[in-house]
């Protein structure tokens, strides 16, 4: 029986973090325990793939190789006959490629160029790379030996394979296409696909397909964590043979590498593309490459390895209570996904940025509850995989040691009594109230926070703010009125509450995270240097709408680990307010702009779609919820002149988490000029077309 064992090594990388990255794929490497014939890394994990314009750098390239000449000193060690695969910048001509390169022997073997170049979205790949559009493999010389460039098709023994990298295998022409007359039995893909709500069906069935029509071996690895402070990687591995799926783990794993085995019988799948290729025309097959690149072959390969051939032999999972209770159908879910990306996404942001923990203000309302939530279940998360003694080093925070309680994490009982106890040091939440702050939203911040078993505070800032006031009176020489300054009256609140937040975040060692939304964003409704004051905007992608069903989520179910979390009724509960004006004024957000429900459709048919608003009117006016005219008419309007007037808020935000293929940022999505001509021909159309409509 013919079969090949595939180690898929996902790793948790930081771009231009030489020493890490290097410990990190080494020691990967060295859990290799069983004969295993192919290691395959995510793609750039030597450099990280978020170096951006830092790829340029010739000092970049040429440790990205002394690093990768390394590596094939350990591979050759731990995988003697074996071959390694991992992702690094290779430049050749004057152009940049990214590449995945195949070590085998102590040596490049050969180099696999990426063809198909991410441009889209968030996605800036043709920016820094030129892609492979070479149908013939070249050679380079590297160290003075002859390499094989391009596309080209390897052979391990008996077994053929290549290579496609990410979004080679996203799109019709596709380079495994070219292999499908030489005989591969095998294809690798090196991924860096950054989390997405539902992205994670994609890439299966991208596998599963491809595995099926090309009758071979697929696997992908992806990067794992947050990389470079936007994108979350799921560090995900899935592997199938003639479409059937061997592997499917679902990865968010907070430990540094997770490495998952699998055997896969190949003489089945040459029987299988036997029936498939038979009757096909040799004129109409797709030619393959001449040769294939032949690898040195220094061991016997060892029959029966692990599993049966339809199943994984993966690695022991961590020692946790979630890793052996969790299934497929709760990390499926949408809810479930945005507790487990935003999860991994605090960890590695707090732990990479070197900050000691966590400052939030708690307003009472449901953004900050959110971040606070999720600031708490991360920890709960990672000390479930990790141990609470691992999760404290990883965090920088080993002097938090010797306050954790006897009693095992592993179960229920022992998390439940260590998650408070390091809530309360890695959590601080502040409440500062003005004089239009109510009643209601106090409680309802300190029930929250009591219930995360945070470190709070209350405290009042009318004061400073009336200072303030009084001193901006002076200098125009007349009385402040909410009459005629109610906007200059609401946000110096906002701004108020900032510093004494900034200075207790710095006082810390802290992460200050400001808790504005996407929805917000949008239109602007918030404070520049007030309420969205902090060093990361983990939400800012996330509509409002999402953000109150979350916390429903959250209260009535909760997660798999410490269940719902009955004190966020209160805030669940509420209309959502800033509570910047008098409460005779009965202020609310939706009373401010619209709907969030309808705010969101235009935001999406307007930005995603690009839709201008008499389309965007027709569209929505089909729906019987938006069956006035009028009113509909009047929030499109709305939309589109604070969304133009407001572009410079969206370029001064913090950054934030791309949870979505579909965000607003200005640096890494959706780019829209500061000065513009706020859509009034088009405004104007829309309004000429309902006065035309009304004519006839």
């Amino acid at each position: 029986m013919l079969t090949v064992a595939v180690a898929t090594l996902a790793v948790n990388q930081t771009p231009l973090d030489w020493s890490g990255n290097l410990d990190r794929i080494l020691r990967a490497l060295r859990t290799l325990g069983k004969p295993i014939d192919l290691a395959l890394f995510p793609e750039l994990c030597i450099t990280g793939y978020g170096c951006e314009d830092a790829f340029h750098s010739p000092d970049v390239q040429e440790r990205a190789l002394q690093l990768l000449r390394e590596i094939a000193q350990e591979a050759d060690r731990r995988l003697p006959g074996g071959a390694v695969i991992v992702g690094l910048p290779i430049a050749r001509n004057d152009r940049l490629y990214n590449c995945a390169a195949v070590l085998n022997g102590g040596r490049i073997a050969g180099i696999t160029a990426k063809g198909r170049l991410a441009g889209d979205g968030v996605h800036y790949e043709p920016r820094w790379f030129s892609a492979w559009h070479g149908q013939q493999t070249e050679v380079i010389e590297i160290d003075g030996q002859s390499i094989p460039f391009g596309n080209p098709l390897f052979a391990l023994g008996d077994i053929r394979f290549a290579i496609e990298i990410c979004e080679d295998a996203w799109v019709p022409d596709r380079p495994g296409v070219q292999h499908l007359n030489g005989g591969v039995d095998l294809l690798l893909n090196p991924s860096a696909s950054h989390f997405a709500f539902g992205k994670f069906e994609l890439r299966r069935r991208i596998v599963q397909e491809s595995s099926r029509n090309f009758g071979c071996a697929y696997a992908m690895v992806n990067l794992l964590g947050n990389e470079a402070g936007r994108m979350i990687y799921d560090g995900a591995a899935v592997v199938a043979a003639g479409g059937e799926m061997l592997l499917e783990d679902r990865g968010f794993s907070f430990a540094d590498y997770r490495v998952q085995n699998t055997l896969i019988d190949l003489e089945r799948l040459r029987v299988q593309r036997a029936r498939q290729y038979s009757f096909v025309r040799q004129g109409d097959a797709t030619p393959g490459p001449v040769a294939p690149v032949q690898l040195l072959r220094g061991r016997t390969r060892t029959i029966g390895f692990g599993s049966p051939p339809n199943s994984a032999n993966a690695s022991p999972l961590p020692r946790t209570c979630w890793a052996e209770t969790v299934g497929a159908a709760q990390l499926a879910s949408r809810e479930a996904e945005f507790l487990r990306a935003e999860g991994l996404g605090l960890f590695d942001y707090l732990r990479k940025s070197h900050s000691r923990g966590f400052v939030i203000s708690l307003s009472g309302g449901a953004d900050s509850a959110c971040c606070a939530v999720l600031v708490q279940r991360m920890l709960a998360l990672a000390i479930a995989e990790l141990g609470p003694r691992e999760c404290l080093e990883r965090l920088g925070r080993r002097d938090l040691i010797e306050l954790l309680p006897d009693e095992s994490h592993e179960s229920e009982d022992g998390l439940r009594k260590i998650v408070p106890v390091l809530s309360s040091q890695l959590l601080l939440t502040v409440y500062q109230s003005t004089r239009q702050s109510s009643e209601t939203t106090r409680s309802a911040a300190s029930a929250l926070a009591d219930a995360l078993h945070a470190d709070h505070y209350e405290i009042d800032v009318e004061e400073q703010a009336a200072a303030y006031l009084q001193r901006g009176a002076a200098i125009a020489g007349r009385t402040l009125e909410w009459k005629t300054d109610d906007l200059a009256l609401q946000n110096i609140q906002a701004r108020t509450r900032a510093p004494m937040v900034w200075l207790l975040a710095n006082l810390r060692g802290d992460l200050l995270l400001t808790t504005s939304n996407r929805s917000e964003a949008a239109v602007g409704y918030c404070t520049m240097d007030g309420d969205t004051a902090g060093g990361l905007a983990p939400i800012a992608g996330i509509d409002k709408h999402f953000v109150q069903n979350w916390l429903r989520w959250m209260e009535i179910q909760g997660d798999w680990l410490l269940g719902p979390i009955a004190a966020l009724q209160a805030i669940t509960r509420q209309a959502p307010t800033a509570e910047l004006r008098p409460a005779a004024a009965g202020q609310s957000d939706e009373s401010d702009l619209m709907p969030y429900r309808l705010l969101d459709r235009i935001e999406r048919l307007a930005i995603r779609d690009r839709k201008p608003p008499a389309e965007i009117f027709e569209h929505l006016h089909a729906d019987p919820e938006w069956s006035d005219a009028n009113q509909l008419r009047a929030a499109i309007r709305r939309f589109f002149e604070l969304w133009s007037r407001n572009q410079w808020k969206r370029e001064r935000y913090a950054p934030s988490f791309h949870l979505d293929d579909v965000n607003l940022d200005p640096r890494s999505w959706y780019r829209f000029p500061i000065l513009n001509g706020g859509y009034r021909t088009e405004l104007d159309e829309m309004d000429d077309q309902a006065a035309g409509g009304a004519n006839r």
